[in-house]
């Protein structure tokens, strides 16, 4: 049973990392299928990637809640600066909140004499993943959640394979468990109906319903042939369903890859084929991000351009770079917008890598560009109708300068609680993603309420902030929208209630212990 806490470990390293290159749910849309096909309750799975997601969304999509959430609040020679400070705030809360309930967050799936027999392991493997994450978001606000992610899929599967701190769980130690119970493989599981050459399966000991025992299928015709069991001699008898599961993992991916190869048979060159919308996205993002390689001043360049005056809506401006500027909106002078077509995280990584993959891999696709294009379409409707409807909003309360709705809030707030405010910083950004299903709308909604708060009191602006992303982190552990996809994915027809009643503790819990970490280290009154 070491095999479930190596598994569940390499899952939040992935996570982790899927959140940091993509973000909008998807690490819930890839992970909690995994643990249903493992042969876990789809309520649990569905819970523990949640709240998994909870502890990266403050880098989701290269950083995007902060770089975009965040933008509008500081002049631009600030930025920088300002959004480095706001991601290593957050970054020490959230590591705080892992150590802290990563072992609650295991034992939804996992017995706890597993656990208990696996902390150096389960540590150690945690360590990899929030370690560089942490080191990195002193230096980016871009990064954490991706190089942490990856370099703990790496260090994780070290660990696993020179067996550091695993050790196996035998039957007699799980004192909470039926002893025929041990072993079982669920129905939900990959190898419940696993075909052997001669069509027939049966395990030692004793299956859960529905499992290989119950439905023994015949791999010529897939009939039915549980009432033929009758000289099970004749039968092969597989030890262990790990075993088993091992097996059919391994069949899996040649049939998906083609046969595992050698390290002098290509196995590098694959390996970097397969890899490279990763590697890609982050030499891309590392080239056009730092300074001194001097692709940021190409990106961004204003001049030289074309004008195209559109009477009292503005001038729109497109530069040489594709900077796409409209001046003057409305008339309303200093009210400008910009949008850095090849600097933003669009077109330049994601396009471009998704296009050089496509192109490589052309014969592998299982579907047509096109119909790749629509999926993508469809799963972008929801989040930029709520990202629209938040850019609006968010417009509309910073204009007019102290007779804003945004100045008004956050003053009438801030007089009203005082210090306290502080203990509703991260709950209104877990408020603003449950309502809106995005870290980064939480951000553009009530980031501005935040830093107006944090100066009529008196503190640290970017350490309401921080508390605010955290919340907003927290709160997609809680979001209606990301609960009804999770359950969607996984076949899973039941009320929200069912999984809110557990993943508002851990949403609790981290705003709580950030607001602590915040007082203790950041927050000075």
């Amino acid at each position: 049973m070491d095999s479930n806490i190596r598994f569940y470990n390499r899952v939040f390293a992935f996570a982790y990392m899927i959140e940091g290159a993509s973000g909008f749910g998807t690490p819930v849309a890839l992970g909690a299928p995994m643990l249903v096909s493992m042969g876990h309750d789809p309520v649990k799975s569905v819970v523990t990637l949640l709240v998994m997601n909870t502890f990266a969304t403050v880098w989701g999509g290269v950083g995007t809640p902060t770089w975009f959430g965040f933008a509008s609040l500081f002049p631009i020679e600030e930025q920088a600066d300002a959004f480095i400070e706001i991601s290593y705030k957050a970054d020490v809360c959230l590591s705080i909140c892992a150590f802290l309930l990563i072992l609650p967050l295991l034992h939804i799936i996992c017995p706890w004499p597993l656990i208990r027999k696996n902390l150096l392991f389960i540590f150690l493997s945690l360590t990899a993943v929030m370690g560089p994450s942490l080191g990195l978001s002193f230096v980016f606000e871009g990064f954490p959640a991706l190089i942490g992610g990856l370099v703990g899929c790496v260090g994780t599967t070290m660990l696993i394979k020179f067996k550091i701190g695993l050790r196996q769980l035998e039957d007699f130690d799980q004192e909470d468990r039926d002893i025929i119970e041990i072993g079982n493989v669920s129905k939900h599981s990959s190898i419940a109906k696993i075909r052997i050459p001669n069509g027939k399966l049966i395990s030692e000991g004793r299956l859960s319903e529905g499992s290989c025992e119950d439905e023994v299928v015949d791999s010529e015709y897939g009939n039915d042939n549980s009432n033929d069991m009758t000289n099970e001699a004749d039968l092969p008898v597989v030890n262990a369903p790990e075993d088993l599961l091992a097996r059919s993992q391994q069949e899996m991916l040649e049939r998906a890859l083609g046969p595992r190869k050698e390290v002098g048979e290509g196995y590098l060159t694959e390996m970097l084929g397969r890899t490279s919308p990763i590697w890609l996205v982050v030499l891309l993002m590392v080239l056009t991000r730092v300074e001194g390689v001097g692709l940021k001043d190409y990106l961004i360049r204003k001049e030289p351009n074309f004008a195209i005056y559109f009477g009292s809506y503005g001038t729109f401006r497109l530069s040489a770079s594709l900077v796409l500027q409209l001046d003057n909106i409305l008339t309303y002078p200093g009210l400008n917008w910009k949008f850095e077509l090849l600097y933003i995280p669009f077109i330049m990584p994601f396009v471009v890598v998704s296009l050089f993959t496509m192109l490589v891999y052309r014969r592998d696709l299982q579907r047509s560009p096109k119909q790749i294009a629509g999926a993508v379409a469809r799963r972008l409707k929801n989040p930029t109708i709520a990202l629209l409807g938040a850019l609006s909003l968010v417009q509309l309360m910073l204009k007019v300068d102290t007779s804003s709705p945004a100045h008004i809030l956050g003053t009438v707030l801030a007089d009203w609680f005082q210090e306290g405010f502080i203990v509703i910083t991260p709950l209104l950004g877990a408020l603003g993603s449950f309502f809106s299903g995005s870290t980064t709308v939480s951000n553009l909604t009530f980031g501005t309420i935040q830093l107006l708060a944090a100066e009529s009191i008196g503190i640290s602006r970017t350490s309401v902030l921080s508390l605010q992303i955290v919340g907003a982190s927290a709160g997609i552990g809680i979001c209606l929208n990301n609960i009804i996809a999770a359950c969607a994915v996984v076949g899973l027809n039941i009320s929200e209630g069912a999984i809110l009643k557990q993943t508002y503790k851990f949403t609790f819990a981290i705003t709580t212990i950030s607001t602590l970490v915040m007082l203790a280290f950041f927050i000075r009154f």
